[in-house]
């Protein structure tokens, strides 16, 4: 088992983490509700700790000076970063616990996804949402991205769809076909050409842009192991965190497996962030500890493939970037999803954990 280069043991199960785009500031959120703020110079060390939530905080999120969050308590808050109090606070965002979260543009509009596959798009300059779109998925929300332009929204869910929605004028633009197991991740890469998605079957389903009804590849990285977070490190590269506890690092197009960055011994990855230095991957799991891993050996496998042949590259752009076992004439067959999601063998695991303790 690889060991980290930093550790931090907390006192609660840890549910996100995130680091600010420009700052040096990072945050962990745990399932009491709490927000920890984190220093990464020397050891990782806990500074400020502030609980906005009655609830897990399921998700954070930074944006120039307010720190965004969301709970399993319906809430949606928006912190102040310099005061560390509550900026605004929006007590039942939604009918139903809170999953997703994610800025669509200009650091004022964001979108929201609950357990029901309910989606709202906030401007935090009003009160009420812009916009709240009634399912179109049967199950939970699990993950959003947007084009470059933030005018296209993307949202993947537990029903094992994806919907695509125009954001500026609040329509819905396509919803996939059902592909074989629940989808966890959502992330727009290659300059808004493709968009992938992680499963509960360990694949990397591929969509290309504009093209919406089906997959039009499938990468399996660890069969039946589930792809529960995923980090964009490059519009080539992508860190995945898996339900083994096992982090992996793969290059697509071609489809190339790179390091192991780390694992978690058997823990289930929840959520990773690189360091606002970008010399680490941050990651947590179901269990208490806040790992930093080094990049050096990523960065390394990264030049090792740039000064590969670029043939393949050619050949995927003439044959629509098909490097997997499938074809444009063979589909991947449809298998029947899974009853229980990740998202509830998650909830479960922590629910037990504490009703172990009572």
């Amino acid at each position: 088992m690889k060991k980290p280069k930093r550790i931090l043991k907390l006192s609660s199960l840890p549910f996100d983490i995130a680091s600010h785009p420009s700052h040096d500031l990072t945050a962990v959120s745990n399932i009491e509700g709490e927000i920890i703020f984190l220093s990464l110079k020397d050891d990782i060390s806990k500074l400020d700790t502030i609980q906005p939530h009655t609830d897990s905080c399921r998700r954070l999120l930074f944006s120039d000076t307010s720190l965004l969050s969301i709970s399993s308590d319906k809430s949606f808050v928006v912190s102040d970063l310099e005061t560390k109090k509550v900026q605004k606070k929006f007590t039942d965002a939604h009918e139903n616990a809170l999953y997703a979260l994610c800025e669509v543009r200009d650091g004022k509009v964001f979108a929201t996804g609950d357990d029901e596959g309910v989606i709202k798009l906030w401007d935090l300059r009003k009160e009420d949402p812009i916009l709240m779109i009634q399912p179109e998925h049967s199950n939970f929300i699990s993950s959003f991205s947007v084009d470059s332009t933030g005018s296209t929204l993307l949202a993947a869910s537990g029903d094992g769809r994806l919907s695509v929605w125009n954001s500026r004028q609040r329509k819905l633009i396509a919803r996939s076909d059902e592909c074989d197991s629940e989808l966890l991740t959502c992330d727009v890469v290659r300059a808004n050409s493709k968009v992938v998605c992680g499963d509960g079957e360990g694949v990397l389903n591929i969509f290309t842009w504009d093209d919406w009804g089906d997959i039009t590849d499938r990468v399996p990285i660890q069969e039946e192991v589930s792809i529960d977070s995923v980090l964009c490190y490059s519009e080539q590269v992508l860190v995945l965190g898996c339900m083994d506890g096992v982090i992996r690092a793969t290059s697509l197009f071609p489809h190339t497996p790179l390091s192991h960055i780390g694992d978690h011994a058997d823990n289930p990855i929840e959520a990773m962030c690189l360091s606002p230095d970008e010399e680490e991957i941050l990651s947590v799991g179901h269990d208490y500890f806040v790992r930093a891993w080094p990049v050096e050996k990523l960065n390394e496998d990264m030049k090792k493939l740039s000064t590969q042949d670029s043939d393949d590259d050619s050949n995927d752009s003439e044959d629509g970037d098909s490097d997997s076992d499938s074809s444009e004439d063979e589909k991947p067959k449809k298998k029947k999803l899974k009853h229980i999601s990740s998202k509830e063998i998650k909830l479960q695991e922590s629910a037990d954990f504490f009703s172990d303790l009572a």
